[in-house]
């Protein structure tokens, strides 16, 4: 059924997009293991050499699939950071929003992206550390700066990494836990503004306990002190 070299095609990119869009479906539904090229080409009407050729490999085809489309929700939904010249508590705030506007909201218009993102989460492929590298750590490190920022911090410690962490963790239990959390009640934000009324509930539990924390550390001595 299949040749063994590329069949002829006037529009080359249009032969290589029809394989991403068969290969995010396939592995949306089957995972990178289970995937088989066969499927994958036989829903592109493309051969297994045109694999091949435009990706190397099943590898290099998972790895354009899954990485070229979180790079471009990136692209689209530029992140929160510092630089934007907000203050520390207001950028934290807005970084809150930003998260869940993503999870909850976002992601959900992508249903494909989020079945592969499933997929890797249950049985990681080597792209996975890739992702991190590219995506989640300088979202991650940008968070770990703004709570320092809101803490008075000089310089990101462990706490505030520990912090990033938390932060994350009460946005995720959102999407992740979205059956729990539907059954007991209230249930998930399907809506811009209950997302914000979601937001602003985590943001003031999230900034009242950086800053009791804040207010909690210990004051650096006077110089009169020190010089006694």
């Amino acid at each position: 059924m299949f040749n063994s070299t590329p069949s002829r095609e006037h529009d080359a990119e249009a032969r290589r997009e029809r394989l991403l869009k068969a290969a995010a479906a396939v592995f949306a539904k089957d995972g990178f293991e289970k995937a088989s090229l066969r499927a994958i080409c036989l829903k592109a009407k493309a051969n297994v050499a045109a694999v091949k050729y435009y990706f190397g490999s099943k590898d290099g085809l998972y790895r354009e699939v899954f990485l070229s489309s979180c790079q471009d929700s990136m692209k689209e939904d530029a992140p929160v950071t510092l630089a934007d010249g907000a203050s520390p508590e207001d950028t934290l705030r807005r970084w809150i929003h930003h998260l869940l506007d993503h999870v909850l909201l976002k992601r959900a218009k992508n249903p494909v992206k989020s079945q592969i993102m499933a997929h890797e989460m249950r049985e990681p492929t080597p792209c996975l550390n890739e992702f991190i590298k590219l995506i989640v750590r300088p979202f991650h490190e940008e968070l770990q700066r703004i709570i320092a920022a809101v803490m008075g911090r000089r310089v990101v410690d462990d706490d505030c990494v520990l912090y990033c962490h938390h932060i994350i963790g009460l946005c995720l239990h959102y999407d992740h836990c979205r059956v729990f959390v539907d059954r007991l009640g209230p249930p998930v934000p399907k809506t811009a503004p209950e997302v914000q009324r979601l937001a602003d509930n985590i943001a003031d539990f999230v900034l009242g306990a950086l800053t009791s924390r804040r207010a909690a550390q210990p004051k650096p001595a006077s110089r009169s002190k020190k010089q006694s």
